[in-house]
């Protein structure tokens, strides 16, 4: 039986996606982590069908264009809730006891100018429990080239600290070459030397209100291949449905993880340009 086509490009394998979501006021997306199934997008619309009584079909008209989507989650992170709220939720922190213990951290040679860095806030030298801290990290120092010729860098100056969703602590560092005495100082290792900090000890979400305007977030969902080629859907203002998130605890007998259902339905964003403000498909040329 020969080949009926020959137009074989654009065939996907699965191979799952990354779920990333910014809550209105943010300025980058936050990767919620661990998904437990397919990612579901289908766009919906109404229709206005004008039909004559002699004439025949006049025109099909469609309006309130929305895309439906759902997926499950399996890292079940209190900050990733919290953006899909969507305002329904309020999240407070409670602080835990301050830890005196935490190990340096090593930045190997080759690190690059404006690039975030996780800040790796582990309990001790024999405890690698991550600890998260709710204000910025406290820093006895920040060492370039501890072994050799050491230069103590400067905060605001020669390197930045900055509150990173994507970030097991919540925090990364950032390093600026160009204000460093030290010549070729991307060739050097830097040491962080962690002070005393405050570790986050428990996260609580609360809701329930009489009534409540949402604040709609925006979502990505992004495949990337072996060579760095992506397949995106963006999504510019997403609402979680009414039954979109089920709190549940799975028993001992059951199998696989906890996981937490999402629903939720993209509408159209008027702020943007006509003919775009529901969503973007990309796909790079040669994604695979």
């Amino acid at each position: 039986m020969p080949e009926q086509t020959t137009k074989k490009a654009n065939v996907y394998f699965p191979d799952g996606a990354k779920v990333a979501l910014k809550a209105s006021g943010e300025s980058s997306y936050t990767d919620v982590g661990v998904i437990m199934s397919d990612c579901n997008s289908v766009l919906n619309w109404d229709e206005n069908i004008v039909d004559t009584a002699n004439a025949g079909r006049l025109a099909k008209q469609i309006k309130n264009m929305v895309i439906a989507g759902d997926f499950t989650l399996g890292n079940l992170e209190p900050e990733s809730l919290t953006r899909f709220g969507a305002g329904i939720y309020t999240q407070t922190d409670t602080a835990a006891s301050p830890i005196s213990t935490i190990p340096d951290q090593e930045i190997a040679a080759g690190w690059a100018d404006q690039t975030l860095y996780n800040l790796d806030i582990q309990t001790s030298t024999t405890d690698s429990t991550q600890v998260r801290t709710t204000a910025a990290p406290t820093l006895t120092s920040v060492t370039l080239d501890p072994t050799g010729t050491p230069e103590v860098l400067v905060e605001g100056t020669e390197y930045n600290v900055v509150a990173d969703a994507n970030s097991p602590s919540g925090w990364s560092i950032s390093f600026i070459s160009s204000a460093m005495a030290t010549i070729s100082p991307t060739t050097y290792e830097i040491v962080v030397d962690y002070g005393t900090n405050t570790p986050r000890a428990s996260t609580t979400i609360t809701a329930g209100t009489t009534t409540l305007e949402m604040t709609a977030f925006a979502m990505q969902i992004t495949h990337t291949d072996d060579d760095g080629k992506i397949r995106r859907l963006e999504l510019f203002s997403v609402e979680p449905n009414s039954g979109g998130m089920a709190f549940n605890f799975k028993g001992a007998t059951s199998d696989g993880v906890e996981e937490m259902p999402w629903s939720f339905t993209a509408k159209i964003d008027t702020s943007l340009t006509d003919g775009a403000q529901l969503f973007s498909w990309t796909i790079e040329d040669g994604a695979s």
